[in-house]
C-alpha cells in the first residue's frame, strides 16, 4: 500500500511541476507581450508625431518659376540623354566596320605616286566633324525660337505705334477743320475763309 501511495504521489508533484513552468511560461509570455505593446505604442506615437510644415519650401516649390524652370531643364537634360543614348543602341552602323581589303582601296589620281598606295603628303587632312550634344543642339533651338519670338513681338510693337501715329494725325487734322469751320466773326457769322479753303482741298484730293 505504501508503494502505491507513494507512487501516487510522486505523479501529484509532478503536475504540480507541470502547473508550475506552465504558469512561468506564461507569465514570461505576458511580460513579453507588454514589452513589446510598450514599444508598438511608442513608434506609434513617433508617427504620430508630425515634421514641422516648412512654408518656404513649399512656397518655393508651388510659385517659385526659377524652382520650376530649374526642374524643367533637368527633366528635359535627362530627356535628351535617354533619347540620344537609346539613339546609339539602335543603331545599326555601331560595330559593324569591316576593314577593307587592300584591292578594295580607291585607286589615287597620282599615278606616279602609286597605284593603291598614298603619298602622305598628297593626302588632305580630313577635319574631324564633331557631332552636337543633344543637350547643345536643344538649346540652340530654344534660342532660336526665342528670337523669333522677340523679332514679333518688335514688328508688333512697330505697328502699334504707327498706328498711333496715325490716330494722332488724324485726330489732329480733324480739330484743325473742326477749327476753321467754327471760327466766326464778331457778329457771330462764320468766316468764309476757312470754309473756302477746305472746299479748295476737297476739290484737289477729288481731281
Amino acid at each position: 500500500m505504501e508503494k502505491r501511495d507513494s507512487f501516487f504521489l510522486s505523479d501529484k508533484n509532478k503536475k504540480k511541476n507541470e502547473k508550475e513552468v506552465k504558469q512561468e511560461y506564461k507569465r514570461k509570455r505576458q511580460e513579453e507581450f507588454n514589452r513589446n505593446r510598450g514599444v508598438e505604442k511608442q513608434k506609434e506615437k513617433q508617427n504620430e508625431e508630425k515634421k514641422p510644415f516648412d512654408k518656404k519650401t513649399y512656397r518655393l516649390k508651388k510659385y517659385s518659376k526659377k524652382y520650376k524652370l530649374e526642374q524643367w531643364e533637368e527633366q528635359r537634360k535627362k530627356k535628351l540623354l535617354r533619347n540620344y543614348y537609346k539613339d546609339i543602341k539602335n543603331d545599326p552602323s555601331n560595330g559593324s566596320y569591316k576593314p577593307k581589303g587592300f584591292d578594295e582601296d580607291t585607286v589615287d589620281s597620282n599615278q606616279d605616286v602609286g597605284r593603291y598606295v598614298r603619298h602622305p603628303d598628297l593626302v588632305e587632312k580630313e577635319v574631324p566633324i564633331k557631332k552636337k550634344d543633344p543637350f547643345q543642339k536643344a538649346k540652340e533651338q530654344y534660342n532660336k525660337i526665342k528670337q523669333e519670338k522677340l523679332q514679333q513681338r518688335q514688328e508688333l510693337e512697330k505697328a502699334k505705334e504707327e498706328r498711333n501715329q496715325k490716330i494722332l494725325e488724324y485726330k489732329k487734322k480733324k480739330q484743325d477743320r473742326f477749327k476753321k469751320l467754327s471760327k466766326k466773326n464778331k457778329k457771330g457769322q462764320p468766316v468764309m475763309t476757312g470754309r473756302l479753303e477746305l472746299l479748295l482741298e476737297k476739290i484737289q484730293n477729288s481731281k
